[in-house]
């Protein structure tokens, strides 16, 4: 807070967590009621059309990497950390982890999906790393441009996404799975 900083600290020296929030733009605060809202709907069980349903886990990897580009560019360290995190979580997460309670209905092309707060802690994580990252950017800290913190924060994006990825493999292995017929 020595004069380094884009956010003047007071007489202080020490930027509270009110000066910081006071500095946040209205739109973050918007995003973050969206997010949050999305998240608890994922807590709900729920049919969704295909699209959809695929839509989610292509939007928070394509969020993911736009996050990594906008924040170090794609440097090729910060690119591999993140396809690094991506690929082991996806795979970990996938065979692991598999959502078993995923059906697919290939008359109306819904998944019926139950409900879970893991996509609302994993939306959360991603929102208050960004959001943490960009505080360190706005205090001109120094560890906001070290290529140590490019990495690192580029391998925890692609960690988060990897759970998405995951998540559309359980979707994609629902949609195969062959129909079993229930005779009355």
């Amino acid at each position: 807070c020595s004069g380094r900083s884009a956010i003047s600290c007071g007489s202080t020296g020490v930027l509270t967590m009110m000066q910081v929030l006071s500095r946040t733009p209205p739109w973050v605060f918007a995003l973050f009621a969206g997010l949050l809202a999305f998240g608890i709907l994922q807590a709900r069980s729920r049919k969704v059309k295909a699209a959809l349903a695929y839509a989610l886990p292509a939007g928070m990897v394509a969020l993911s990497l736009s996050g990594i580009q906008s924040s170090f560019g794609f440097e090729p360290s910060s690119l591999a950390a993140w396809a690094l995190g991506l690929t082991a979580i996806a795979v970990i997460g996938y065979k692991a982890f598999p959502n078993k309670g995923i059906s697919f209905d290939s008359a109306s092309r819904t998944f019926h999906i139950p409900g879970s707060w893991v996509p609302l802690a994993v939306i959360m994580a991603i929102f208050f790393t960004k959001y943490a990252f960009a505080v360190m950017q706005g205090l001109g800290m120094a560890a906001a441009r070290s290529p140590v913190t490019a990495v690192a924060l580029s391998l925890i994006y692609g960690c988060l996404s990897g759970y998405f990825v995951a998540r559309a493999a359980s979707l994609v292995a629902a949609a195969r799975k062959p129909r079993l017929e229930v005779e009355a």
